[in-house]
This record gives C-alpha cells, structure tokens and sequence, in this order.
C-alpha cells in the first residue's frame, strides 16, 4: 500500500478535509503516528476527523485468501473480550479528546457479538463503511502499516473503488519503519547478527523517538454525532467467564502491566522463568497489547532501557530485546512471503506428509488427544485465550508430528482463541514448527515424555487445566 496517492483536485485546497483513521493493530492514543497525521490533517482547515474500527475482513469482499484451509464461524470468547476492552478504552480515550470511536461490525447472530457468520452483505461493515466515505466525502484516510496480507486486501479494494481519496500510512508497530536489512535473511540467526551489527538500538542512553499523545482532537461529522448505531457499545461479558481472563484489554491495562512489571524482579530471571508453562510473572505477557496495539514497541523497549540502566543489564533482560527481534522478524517475513504464509508448503517447495483428519484435530481442539501435557494447554487456551510460548511449541509439534495433521488448521485454531493473535507470528512460528517456513533445520519434533518430564514434573499444570483423560 503506498504511503500517499496523488490526483488530488484542484478544490480539495478549498474544502474541508474529510479524514478518516481506521484502526486496526494501533488501538492506543499514546505513540500512534497514524493518530497524529489525521489530526493535523484535519486541523489543517478546520475539518473533520472520523475514528473507526472496521471489522470489514470478515464480510463479502472475500477478503479471506482462498488458500487458508480452515475458517472459523465465532471468535473465541476471551478473545472476543479482550478486543472489546480493547475497544472500549480506546473510546474512552478518544472522548477525552474530544471525538469518538465508531465501529462497523457485521450483522452477528444472536449468539456472539464477534460471529462471523449469517452475515447480511448489505449491512456488512465494508458496506457500511462506503456508505460514510461517500456521505461525509472523504477526502484523507490514515492507517498504521500492517503485515496482515487480507487486512491489506482490504485497503486495496477501498483504493480501487476510490481512487480520488489520498491515503496516508505510518509505521505504528514495529522497531523499524522500513525493513532494517538489505534484504529478508533466510533465517532469524541471520537477521538477529544484522540488525545488531548496524542498529544499536539496544545498548544506548537515548530513548527511542515516539509520537506525541495529542491534547485535543478534531471532531467528527455533526452528522454522525447522534448515529448511535456506528458508536462504540461495550459488550456486556458473563462475570463468571470474566474471572477466567487474567488479561484485561485496553491500552489503559497494557501501561499498568508495564510498570508493574519493570517494578517487579522478574526481567532480571526472564531467561530462566520464560519456559513456564502458567506462571504470570514467568513470562513478560506483554504480547496480547502489542498483537492488538495497546501498547507501543517503542514504549516498551524504552522501558527495557530503563531497567537495563537504573536497576540491571544482563542476559535476562538481553533476551527480552531478542524476544521482540523475533516479533520483528515475523513482520517482515509475513511482508516478504504474502500470500504465501497460508501454502500448505509455506515458502518451501516441498508440501508437508500431513493431512487432514477431522476426527484427530477434534481431539486436539477439545485436549483429548493421549498426551496429558498436550491436552492440559488446550483446555488452557480455550478457557483463557492465552498459552505459554513453550505450550504453542508442545501442542503444534504434537498436531504436526503425533497427530499428522495440516499444519493450518492449527495455525488458523489458535487464531481463532489467542488473545495475543497476530497473523506474522502465528503463521510464521507454525510454519517454523511444520518445516516449511524460515528453519535451515527443517521441522522440529519436541519429545513429549521429555517435555512433560523438564516442565511439568510433579503434574500440576496437568491436575489444574484438566489434562489427563478419562479411563
């Protein structure tokens, strides 16, 4: 997507901007450039500011590539609530500024808020949002850059079907704006060597530049002041489902867990914790606010320079640093490869000796499978929206080498579940995993009995998400 479409009319000098911002990956006020562009593009002549999450992909431009195996009709429960407080803190926010949120979702059945099925076309989001580009004639859209090949789809066929709007990108949700490398590296070991080489972004004194939170904030159309179907409605959530959710969305959420954590010990053992398979302070947990931008990388490794300055620098706190080249990598690598991270045969040339067994993925997806460890992340991921890095690696080895599954239907599962979903990361670590992605090694196979044994000795990950099966 380019950063900026010329064609611009000669009386768009004279009219007042329309700007339109739509949210996706970037859902905070703090560090989002992407905000700030819009601003002062429609503050420029006093125009008018249009703040909204569409959930477009879901509807019948048939965003969704026809090479990804597997489409799930209901977003998972936790993740459903963690982009609606997501949503809702962003709204929050944006009233101080004095705007609003509008959001634009399908026509859900009565039984989830987030459904993607029974979808009407001619209330579908993508219709919807049409409808207010050409009745508030739109003059500027603003978006964060992506790596998500259907979201960008999305942006391509508003760009085709209005060619004489100017678009605007910013980069909101990497380290680097452009690819840091000459080239994508075939390999995260090479790409981690170059980016060290010639970046020092790590080891300095200076805090990473970022976007200024911005004190005000134009207003949206007088028309769509009192359009209460397009404004923001939190969703009302079962108290008792609540209680499972350690994670609470919302960029409000993210700056608390931030400070509590760099407050805390845990960064100066990081290296030696970040393979437990339940512990909260084990492991950063910062990935859920980062996959739906909540959080700022920049106000993050900023903090990691803090803790690394004030209290202490050492293989710990490097591997934090390491942790987010990984995410940056997969960016990149999702750029690169396009359509291509869906393949069954991923950037390879050679298709996996797997195929698709209802029955056997029924038994992974419910934790019923005869591996206990297995079985007990399951039950975790479904209750929670969320399991330990070290737990993606045992049930996606399982799926891949165990079962003889499609390595797809796993990566769209946890899709479909993770709170901290982010379409790089989960389809280039599952492509990694089933030996058809960025691995010289090939596919890795973990020893279940061994992994049970190093991370789970006395069973009591296995006891408490109700791993072992019944005799």
């Amino acid at each position: 997507m380019s950063n900026h479409q010329s064609g611009n009319t000669s009386n768009k000098s004279v009219n007042k901007k329309a700007v339109l911002v739509l949210f996706h990956n970037d859902l905070r006020i703090e560090d989002n450039e992407t905000l700030v562009k819009a601003a002062t593009l429609a503050e420029s002549n006093q125009g008018s500011l249009m703040l909204i999450y569409a959930d477009f992909l879901a509807d019948s431009i048939e965003s969704k590539d026809s090479s990804q195996a597997y489409h799930f009709n209901e977003m998972g429960a936790a993740r459903q609530q963690f982009l609606s407080e997501s949503l809702s803190d962003l709204d929050q926010s944006l009233q101080r500024l004095g705007n609003r949120l509008l959001c634009l979702l399908p026509s859900y059945s009565s039984k989830s808020h987030f459904s993607r099925d029974k979808v009407e076309p001619a209330s579908s989001p993508f219709t919807q949002l049409c409808k207010l580009i050409e009745q508030q004639q739109v003059t500027d859209i603003c978006v964060s850059h992506t790596a998500d090949y259907n979201q960008n789809k999305g942006y391509a066929a508003l760009q085709g079907k209005y060619p004489q709007i100017i678009w605007h990108g910013q980069s909101t949700h990497t380290l680097f704006a452009d690819l840091p490398t000459q080239d994508l590296p075939k390999s995260f070991t090479q790409f981690r060597k170059k980016v060290e080489a010639s970046h020092n972004l790590l080891n300095t004194y200076r805090d990473v530049a970022f976007s200024p939170t911005p004190k005000s904030l134009p207003p949206m159309p007088d028309a769509l002041i009192d359009r209460s179907n397009y404004l923001f409605k939190a969703r009302a959530f079962d108290e008792q489902a609540q209680q499972v959710f350690n994670f609470k969305g919302g960029e409000t959420n993210a700056m608390f867990h931030l400070t509590t954590y760099f407050d805390s010990a845990a960064p100066r053992t990081y290296k030696t914790t970040r393979n437990a398979l339940d512990e909260w302070t084990h492991s950063t947990k910062f990935s859920p606010w980062l996959a739906n931008g909540c959080l700022s990388i920049n106000t993050l490794l900023n903090r990691l320079r803090h803790y690394e300055r004030e209290v202490i620098a050492n293989e710990s706190t490097y591997w934090i640093w390491f942790e987010l080249l990984w995410r940056e990598y997969f960016y990149w690598y999702a750029i690169e490869h396009g359509r291509n991270l869906f393949l069954f045969k991923g950037i390879g040339h050679q298709s996996p000796d797997t195929r698709f067994d209802v029955q056997r993925l029924q038994q992974w997806q419910d934790g019923t499978t005869p591996y206990p460890i297995v079985n007990a992340c399951m039950n975790q991921l479904k209750q929670t929206g969320y399991m330990s890095n070290r737990g993606r690696q045992i049930v996606a080895s399982c799926f891949i080498h165990e079962l003889g599954l499609d390595w797809r239907y796993g990566a769209t599962y946890f899709e479909q579940h993770l709170i901290d979903y982010d379409v790089a990361s989960n389809w280039g670590n599952w492509q990694y995993l089933a030996g058809v992605g960025a691995d010289p090694r090939g596919c890795r196979q973990f020893n279940l009995s061994k992994q049970t044994e190093q991370h789970d000795p006395n069973g009591e990950f296995i006891d408490k998400w109700q791993g072992r099966r019944a005799s």
